[in-house]
C-alpha cells in the first residue's frame, strides 16, 4: 500500500510539473489583454502565436480562442504502438517524457468530445484500445527488466519517468520476494 501511494504522489507531482510547461498556440481569433492571477496576456490578433503554461492553453483551447501547436496524438500514439510492437520482447521503445500525461489528456478530451457528440465514440474506443495495448507492452516489458540486477543507462534513457517509477517499485518487491524466497 505504501509504495502504491508513492506512486500515485509522484504522478500527481509530475503532472503538476506538465501543466506548468510552457506550450506554444495560435490565436483562432484577438482578444483584449489579459490578467489571471500571475498570468498576464498581452492583446493579440487572430493568428499571433503565444507561448503560456499548458494549463492556460488547454483552458483557452475549450472556449475556442487558440489552438495548441504540437503534433496529433492520435499519430504520436500510432507510432509509439507500432515502434513497440516491432521492438524485442525485452527491449522498450523510447517514449517522450510527458507521454503519459499527454495519453491521458487526451482520453479525457475525446471522452467528454464523445459524450457530447456519439458518432465520435468509435474513434475514442479506437483510441483507448491503442492506448491499453501500448500500456500493456510496456508493462510487460517492465516486468522483465524488474527481475535484472539493475537497469543499464541506455535503457533507462527510454523510459519515461513514471516508468522509472513502476520500474523501481516492481524491481524492489522482486528483490523482496527474491531475498525472503531465498533466505538472504
Amino acid at each position: 500500500m505504501e509504495k502504491e501511494s508513492s506512486i500515485i504522489d509522484f504522478l500527481k507531482d509530475f503532472e503538476v510539473g506538465f501543466l506548468l510547461i510552457p506550450v506554444k498556440a495560435v490565436m483562432k481569433q484577438g482578444l483584449p489583454p489579459i490578467e489571471i492571477g500571475s498570468i498576464s496576456l498581452p492583446e493579440t490578433n487572430e493568428g499571433d502565436i503565444i507561448e503560456v503554461p499548458r494549463w492556460v492553453a488547454e483552458v483557452m483551447v475549450q472556449m475556442d480562442f487558440v489552438e495548441i501547436q504540437e503534433e496529433s496524438f492520435d499519430v504520436e500514439l500510432f507510432k509509439a504502438l507500432s515502434r513497440e510492437s516491432m521492438q524485442d520482447s525485452s527491449q522498450p521503445s523510447t517514449l517522450k517524457s510527458d507521454f503519459y500525461h499527454r495519453m491521458r489528456r487526451q482520453i479525457s478530451l475525446k471522452k467528454s468530445m464523445m459524450e457530447g457528440d456519439s458518432s465520435l465514440k468509435g474513434d475514442y474506443e479506437k483510441f483507448l484500445a491503442s492506448a491499453y495495448d501500448l500500456i500493456a507492452l510496456r508493462t510487460s516489458k517492465l516486468s522483465h527488466l524488474a527481475c535484472l540486477p539493475s537497469l543499464s543507462p541506455d535503457l533507462e534513457k527510454k523510459l519515461s519517468p513514471e516508468e522509472k517509477k513502476l520500474f523501481e517499485s516492481i524491481h524492489s518487491l522482486v528483490e523482496d520476494w527474491k531475498k525472503s524466497i531465498l533466505g538472504e
